[in-house]
């Protein structure tokens, strides 16, 4: 049976990889920040997967917490990596993009500024997903299949398995500051979104999936109840310019 275990990058949730358990071969979901690689084979060795078991590598979006040592760990894992074409820019670059950090709230203008110049090691992804494809992983023995899910990164994708539980990283986030420290369930948004309407699109594509247990980039998990209503709070109106 599948499963998904949270490796995390900053204690608390503050910053989260996944891996999802395959029949087959295993898949490692987003890198972490850059140099991350040794924290995510650590965790991998402690759920006793061998770094040879990993046969795929899914970035869910341009943000450069969640692609900084995506080619690093492909070179140690020697895996494909899955990505979206409107992401990818920054993926061949190796650059955050900052284009689509848009800030929720002021605050996190001083967040932005840190991390506008930051670079990591390029890398082309194998696997290209373009337009709204879905991408079915029954290749590595998962029951389930990425999405694209826009709103946060022109590109950002989600993992959607037949057990009810889904990935959708940076799409919200909970608890204090970066999603981790305290009130874990406490929704919020992410300091950025590329466009909210678009955003609430994804959203409503995502909960006509069966989802029952939700694993966000920052925070969580979270049930069903807990995502409508951060959709409710933060998203029915939306007209990207909240």
């Amino acid at each position: 049976m599948n499963k998904v275990i949270p490796i995390s990058i900053w204690s608390g949730g503050m910053i989260n990889c996944f891996l999802i358990k395959g029949t087959k071969k295993h898949i490692l979901v987003d890198t972490g920040v850059p140099n991350s690689e040794k924290k995510i084979l650590k965790q991998l060795k402690k759920h006793n997967v061998d770094k040879n078991e990993i046969g795929l590598i899914i970035i869910t979006h341009s943000h450069i917490d969640h692609f900084g040592s995506a080619y690093k760990l492909k070179q140690i894992l020697k895996a494909p990596i899955l990505a979206h074409q409107l992401d990818v820019e920054s993926y061949i670059t190796g650059k955050a993009d900052i284009s689509t950090m848009k800030l929720n709230k002021p605050q996190w203008w001083i967040f932005k500024q840190i991390i506008k110049n930051q670079k990591t090691e390029p890398f082309e992804p194998e696997i290209l997903i373009e337009g709204d494809t879905e991408y079915n992983l029954k290749e590595w023995g998962v029951n389930g299949k990425v999405i694209h899910t826009p709103g946060h990164t022109p590109g950002s994708l989600s993992i959607v398995l037949e057990n009810e539980e889904v990935i959708i990283m940076d799409m919200m986030a909970s608890g204090i500051l970066l999603g981790g420290i305290i009130f874990h369930k406490r929704v919020k948004h992410p300091p950025f979104h590329d466009n909210l309407t678009e955003l609430k699109k994804s959203f409503d594509k995502i909960l006509l999936e069966k989802g029952k247990r939700y694993y966000l980039g920052h925070g969580g998990p979270l049930d069903r109840a807990q995502v409508i209503k951060y959709y409710d709070n933060h998203l029915k109106k939306a007209d990207n310019t909240a």
